[in-house]
C-alpha cells in the first residue's frame, strides 16, 4: 500500500486501542510531526516515548515532559567502566598498579555511557600493562578516530554533523579549531562569525543577534555545551566536549575546513584549507607555512615570541586574507603592507605593543571589525572614518585589571567624523 493507505490503516487500528510507543532516536520535526498524524488521541490513556538530542524535537512531542539526560557522576561512570573492562572478574575490579591509567582514561570521557562502554570494551581486549595502557592514553585521540571498536561514536557524531542545518555546519567546525581546553566567550565567536561570513541576515534582526542564535542551536543540539552566563544571565563562555572535539577535528580535515598548528608537532605544516588556527608559534613558523597563499584566516593564539617577518609575509602573501587575529602577540608595527588586504573584515590586536596605525589602514574598506582594546594605542588615525562598513570598534586600555577603582581604564582619542560611521 501507499503512504496514505498505510497512515489510514494504522490510524484506525490505534483507534481501538491503548497503545504504547516507543520512538528511538528521531532526529528532525519533520519526522515527527509525519509520525504524528497516525497517532490518534483516543482518550484510552495511550502514552508515546520519543529519544533524541535535538531539544526542538523534544519540545514538539513533550507538553511538557522532558526528561533531560545528564552526563554520569564520577563514581557511577568508574562502575560502568569497570563492568565492561573487567567483565570476568565478579567483582569487577580494576589492578591496583594500573587505577590512576584508567581513571585518566575515564575522565575524558566526561561521563558519557556510550563512550565508556566502548572504551572499556576496548580496555577488556588489551594487554593489562602500564606501558600498554601508557601508551592508549596518549594515543586515545587517534584511538577514537580509528579503532573499528569505536564507530559506534563517530556514527554518533557523524550523524550529528549530517543533521545540523547548513547555517549551523560551519560554525561548529570551526569551534573545533580551537584547543580544547580553550573557553571561546560569546562575543568573540559572533564577531568571527560575522567576519566569515558565516551570518547571514534574518528579518529586522542584527547580525550579532541572529549569531547569537546560532549558538543556542548549537547548545540546544548537543553540539557545544554552554560552562557560564553573565550576571544578565546571557551566555557567556562554551566548550565543546573533549571526545566531541577530536572527532569534529577529523571531520575539519575531511571537509578541508581548516587546519591548527601546535610547536610540538614537528615537521612542515601542510596547507589543505583557507583557515589556519596556531596553537602555539615559534620564530621559524613561517619556514613550515606553505601554500600561504590560500590563507583566508589566520588566528595566533599563543602570546609567544613570533618571528619579525611572519606578519609582513601574511601581508604580501595571503591577499585575500579575511581574518587575521593577532591578539597577546609581542608585535609593535602593524606593515603598511596591512592595507592592500583588501578582503580583511576582522582585525585583532587586542593587547599587543601597537603604538600607531598605518595610513594605509583607511583603505580596508570591508573591515567590520576592529579590535584595539588593551593595546598601547592612544589616538586613532584620522582615516579610520572612511570604513563605513565598521561594526565594531574596541580600544579602551585597561590600567587596572582588578577593577579596584573608578579609574581602572581609560579611552583613546578620537578623530571628527567617526559618528559617520552608521554602521558601528
Amino acid at each position: 500500500m501507499d503512504i496514505t493507505c498505510l497512515e489510514e490503516t494504522l490510524n484506525k487500528f490505534l483507534e481501538q486501542h491503548k497503545y504504547l510507543i516507543i520512538l528511538d532516536d528521531i532526529w528532525t520535526p519533520e519526522a515527527f510531526d509525519e509520525m504524528s498524524r497516525v497517532l490518534i488521541h483516543n482518550d484510552k490513556g495511550s502514552i508515546l516515548i520519543i529519544t533524541t538530542r535535538e531539544c526542538d524535537v523534544a519540545a514538539l512531542a513533550s507538553r511538557g515532559h522532558i526528561l533531560t539526560l545528564e552526563a554520569l557522576p564520577e563514581d557511577k561512570g568508574w562502575d560502568l567502566f569497570c563492568k565492561k573492562a573487567f567483565p570476568r572478574d565478579t567483582n569487577h575490579e580494576c589492578p591496583v598498579e594500573l587505577k590512576s591509567w584508567f581513571e585518566q582514561i575515564v575522565s575524558k570521557c566526561k561521563g558519557l555511557p556510550l563512550v565508556i562502554v566502548l572504551v572499556g570494551s576496548l580496555v577488556r581486549v588489551r594487554e593489562k600493562t602500564m606501558e600498554e595502557w601508557r601508551i592508549i592514553n596518549g594515543q586515545l585521540s587517534w584511538e577514537l578516530n580509528n579503532n573499528s571498536r569505536l564507530d559506534q561514536i563517530s556514527n554518533v557524531l557523524h550523524l550529528s554533523f549530517i543533521y545540523l542545518p547548513t547555517h549551523l555546519k560551519s560554525c561548529f567546525l570551526y569551534c573545533s579549531l580551537f584547543p580544547e581546553d580553550h573557553l571561546p566567550k560569546r562575543k568573540e565567536l559572533v564577531r568571527l562569525w560575522i567576519a566569515e561570513g558565516f551570518i547571514e541576515g534574518r528579518g529586522e534582526s542584527t547580525l550579532e543577534e541572529v549569531a547569537e542564535g546560532y549558538l543556542k542551536e548549537l547548545i540546544d543540539r548537543n553540539m557545544l555545551q554552554l560552562v557560564e552566563r553573565n550576571s544578565f544571565g546571557r551566555m557567556k563562555e562554551f566548550r565543546m566536549h573533549d571526545i566531541l572535539h577530536k572527532l569534529a577535528v577529523d571531520l575539519c580535515k575531511k571537509n578541508r575546513f581548516g587546519v591548527t598548528y601546535e610547536d610540538n608537532c614537528g615537521g612542515s605544516l601542510e596547507m589543505d584549507g583557507h583557515r589556519l588556527v596556531m596553537h602555539k608559534l615559534n620564530k621559524g613558523v613561517q619556514q613550515s607555512l606553505s601554500s600561504i597563499h590560500q590563507l583566508r584566516t589566520f588566528i595566533a593564539l599563543d602570546s609567544s615570541m613570533l618571528s619579525p617577518t611572519l606578519l609582513p609575509l601574511l601581508c604580501k602573501e595571503s591577499r585575500d586574507m579575511t581574518v587575521l587575529e593577532l591578539s597577546g602577540l609581542p608585535i609593535e608595527k602593524i606593515p603598511d603592507a596591512t592595507g592592500d588586504l583588501f578582503n580583511l573584515r576582522h582585525l585583532g590586536l587586542r593587547n599587543t605593543k601597537v603604538k600607531m596605525l598605518p595610513k594605509s589602514v583607511e583603505k580596508l574598506s570591508n573591515l567590520l571589525i576592529l579590535d584595539l582594546s588593551r593595546s598601547d594605542i592612544h589616538e586613532l588615525p584620522s582615516g579610520i572614518v572612511k570604513l563605513k562598513k565598521l561594526r565594531h570598534l574596541l580600544a579602551e586600555k585597561t590600567i587596572d585589571p582588578y577593577w579596584r577603582g573608578l579609574q581602572c581604564c581609560r579611552g583613546v582619542r578620537v578623530p571628527n567624523g567617526l559618528g559617520n560611521l552608521i554602521n558601528l
